[in-house]
Parts: structure tokens; C-alpha cells; sequence
């Protein structure tokens, strides 16, 4: 499905949320000191650019294939919850492609975005018929 696999694409590019870590040990990460109980913030969004990963991670390929991005985490960690979030993102896609099939963003303006943990759009002009 076209769809899931455009959705999987903008997961892997637009990651939303960044993990916090609790080190278990005092580690050195190339010549940063990470102590034990030391909060680490992990940005899944910088992984999921990895270009030994992804061919040409800063493009958006909609119809980018083998998608092994970590948006949703990975391991033990891994979000409970990824599974309906992925199928909310297909259905409000295929719901929102149903209704309005045809749509551009605003001619002079760009989207609003806000970052730090949780990354969003803050703002978003579309022009469609």
C-alpha cells in the first residue's frame, strides 16, 4: 500500500519525539564523560538520517522501500503504542487524500515548526479545490 509506505517515510524524516535514557554505568563517549544515573537524550531523528542506513537520508522518498527507521525506538524500549499509531496515520492520510485530493501549501508561505523533545508543526497554510 502506497500509503503506509508514505507514511513509514515521514516517520523515518519526522520523528516526533526524542527518548531519555538513565545510564546504568559511568561511560566515556568520545571524551564525554556519561556518569551513572546521567540523563541521555537520544534523537532518533539523527539515526534515522544515517546515510550507511539510508541512500540519500535527507530526501523524501515517498516511496522509499526497507524502511528500518527508529522513530517508534527499538528494543525493549520500543513504543507500546506504535502499532495504532501507524494505522491512525493511514487512515487520517487516506481519509484526508479522499476528500481532498488535491492540495499545495500557500504560495508564500512555509510551515511552522517547533523542536526540542517533541517535534511538531506549529502552522500549516494549504490551498486545495
Amino acid at each position: 500500500d502506497r500509503i503506509a509506505v508514505a507514511a513509514e517515510e515521514l516517520l523515518r524524516a519526522y520523528s516526533t519525539i526524542q527518548m531519555i535514557r538513565v545510564a546504568t554505568k559511568d561511560v566515556d563517549f568520545k571524551g564525554a564523560p556519561i556518569r551513572k544515573g546521567d540523563y541521555v537524550s537520544c534523537a532518533t531523528m539523527i539515526a534515522n538520517r544515517d546515510p550507511a542506513e539510508f541512500e540519500c537520508p535527507n530526501e523524501i522518498d515517498l516511496a522509499r522501500e526497507d524502511n528500518r527507521h527508529a522513530a517508534f525506538g527499538y528494543g525493549p524500549h520500543r513504543c507500546l503504542g506504535s502499532h495504532l499509531a501507524r494505522r491512525e496515520i493511514v487512515i487520517g492520510l487516506e481519509e484526508w487524500l479522499a476528500r481532498i485530493p488535491a492540495f499545495r501549501i500557500k504560495t508564500g508561505t512555509e510551515p511552522i515548526t517547533f523542536g526540542g523533545h517533541v517535534f511538531g508543526i506549529e502552522n500549516l497554510i494549504l490551498d486545495w479545490s
